[in-house]
């Protein structure tokens, strides 16, 4: 086989490679007509009703002095009593991207979820702050506050875990805004042991995996291999560019909708 045909079914396969990552690997598998619709009031959805008036007033009182920076991050909380067997990285991106989350022009949205009956919590960001929420950042806020969920205190381990993204955020944009002293955390948990490290957190991302997901992911390493021609490699990085007219994010609705910067999954 001539050069020039290998280079052709290289090509092939590349395309082939990808197509099939992105249907069967790529995180945005949640229909959009099965998550909620943004709430009212954008910021806070309690679906099983945990919410104490004092948090949820916290979480406005925030995110309305973020609407008067430049940036606009937005800092949704969501409590939702199922995630209907999709993974909570799945169902976090997915309503991550419905809700829009975040100002356009930043890519600066982050979103808390908590399913109640799988017991477990996702901290999803966005690609504009990446740099200061990563991975093992967010790991540490969930971390630090997970004994709160652990023991049934769920409205004061999402005002923590809350309160902890904020102080990031504030950091990030030099901001001064100062939080509601108001806390409704009433009794100190007990600190369970913690499952930190590289290794712990690898073994959690591949039990996030369906079985069919981890088929398809073995099937293109092998192919991208073993494909004659394939052993050439290319630099190249995420895409960040956007382009067209850009609008402002607006008061009680999202403008942003990037996920994927990042973040953490914590099982309570």
């Amino acid at each position: 086989m001539q050069h020039s045909d290998y280079k052709q079914v290289s090509t092939i396969w590349i395309v082939f490679i990808a197509l099939f990552s992105f249907l069967y690997i790529h995180p945005q598998l949640v229909a959009a007509s099965e998550l909620p619709e943004a709430p009212s009031n954008f910021y806070y959805y309690d679906e099983p009703g945990i919410l104490t008036p004092e948090t949820k007033e916290l979480i406005l009182t925030i995110n309305e002095h973020y609407e008067q920076t430049a940036e606009k991050p937005q800092i949704v909380v969501a409590v939702i009593d199922s995630l209907n067997g999709e993974t909570v990285e799945n169902y976090s991106v997915a309503l991550f991207e419905k809700w829009k989350i975040g100002n356009i022009d930043y890519d600066n949205g982050v979103l808390i979820l908590l399913a109640l009956e799988e017991r477990e919590i996702r901290l999803e960001v966005g690609y504009g702050l990446e740099g200061t929420l990563t991975d093992g950042k967010t790991g540490k806020i969930l971390d630090d506050n997970l004994a709160y969920l652990s023991n049934n205190l769920f409205d004061g381990g999402l005002q923590e875990i809350f309160r902890d993204t904020v102080t990031e955020v504030n950091a990030e944009y030099h901001y001064e805004i100062e939080e509601s002293s108001t806390s409704v955390v009433t009794e100190t948990p007990i600190t369970p042991p913690r499952d930190n490290g590289f290794i712990p957190s690898t073994l959690r991302f591949f039990k996030s995996l369906k079985p069919f997901n981890v088929l398809i992911i073995i099937v293109c390493i092998g192919f991208a291999i073993f494909t004659p021609g394939s052993r050439g490699s290319s630099k190249g990085g995420r895409n960040r560019k956007r382009s067209g007219s850009r609008k402002k994010s607006n008061r009680r609705s999202g403008g942003g909708g990037r996920s994927g910067g990042g973040g953490s999954s914590r099982k309570f």
